[in-house]
């Protein structure tokens, strides 16, 4: 990393450190020793910990545009985790002119790997790509900051636990998750390696400076070798359950999920079906090129414990 690194994040604004990956980002950066760092929050008592360490919290949520100003005011860099709420995009556009005059100098944003044309089908990636297009032509046509970095990720390894954990970590015997996959692989990526190239970044702006990074797994794997990992995890038989789209989706529909949610889910594993990701042309090297290592497999993923958030260890009450 590049001296000065420090002077050049300045304060960093995080738009949310509950999630798996702000939590990560967040940790990592506090544990450096570096404590410019601002939280977004709805609930403040949720990152008692992270103020304990040395971030402050600011009152934030992504449809409250009026929080905006206040939540950015003296920060230098943010890096922008989207919630998972519908039509969360809609408010992109204003939180960039917000950034504007806040003048944020190296915007760091989240998003879903969209590489292909059946990834574009899924409403959450092809939002994600406008919102991606839209930092990009804010920063080199309309100037509104001096920079950005743009980190597109695979499916998280996370997803089977913040999801489904409730089922995989009780006590039935066996424990099941769900999915249409259809017996094929699927590139999972680990929420440890995408904080630590967030991280990389964040800290040396200059040097990823307008530049889109890519985040994937070594390699495609079932949800069925997924179970098997769980079992040995868990010391509990664990069984993915591979329904056809069409009960998958009715399944979804029955649990109350939003209509806009069950859309991206059904959608999502089709994806994973349509067998896309086994192709090892799908892999990327980016994570091996900044930070040195190869990308976590499941297991390290699962024997990480003091990076995971809440949700991953089964505290469903906080």
């Amino acid at each position: 990393m590049s001296r000065n690194t420090s002077d050049a994040a300045g304060t960093i604004f995080i738009t949310g450190a509950s999630g798996v990956i702000g939590h990560r980002v967040a940790q990592r950066l506090l544990d450096a020793g570096y404590h410019n760092v601002r939280l977004g929050a709805i609930d403040p008592v949720k990152l008692e910990d992270m103020n304990e360490k040395g971030a402050a919290i600011a009152d934030f949520a992504w449809e409250r545009e009026e929080t905006y100003d206040q939540a950015l005011a003296g920060a230098k860099t943010v890096l922008c985790v989207t919630p998972y709420i519908e039509n969360w995009h809609i408010h992109f556009p204003a939180f960039l002119i917000a950034c504007e005059k806040a003048k944020i100098e190296h915007f760091v944003k989240l998003s879903f790997i969209h590489c292909n044309d059946e990834l574009m089908k899924v409403p959450l990636v092809k939002n994600h790509f406008q919102c991606d297009k839209h930092l990009m032509e804010s920063v080199v046509w309309c100037k509104i900051m001096n920079r950005y970095t743009i980190i597109a990720a695979s499916h998280l390894m996370s997803n089977a636990l913040v999801c489904q954990g409730k089922e995989i970590m009780s006590e039935n015997k066996p424990a099941c998750f769900y999915g249409a996959s259809a017996g094929h692989g699927v590139n999972y990526v680990s929420p440890n390696d995408v904080a630590e190239m967030t991280y990389r970044v964040l800290m040396d702006p200059e040097a990823h400076a307008n530049k889109e990074y890519t985040v994937t797994g070594r390699e495609a794997m079932t949800d069925q070798s997924m179970a098997d990992i769980l079992s040995k995890h868990f010391n509990k038989p664990v069984m993915f359950v591979d329904q056809p789209p069409r009960v998958f989706e009715d399944s979804e529909r029955c649990s109350g999920d939003p209509a806009w949610k069950v859309k991206d889910l059904v959608m999502l594993e089709k994806v994973k079906a349509s067998g896309i990701e086994e192709d090892a042309s799908f892999v990327s090297h980016d994570m091996e090129k900044l930070c040195g290592r190869k990308p976590e497999m499941f297991e390290q993923y699962l024997g990480a414990k003091n990076f995971m958030t809440p949700k991953e260890m089964g505290m469903w009450a906080a």
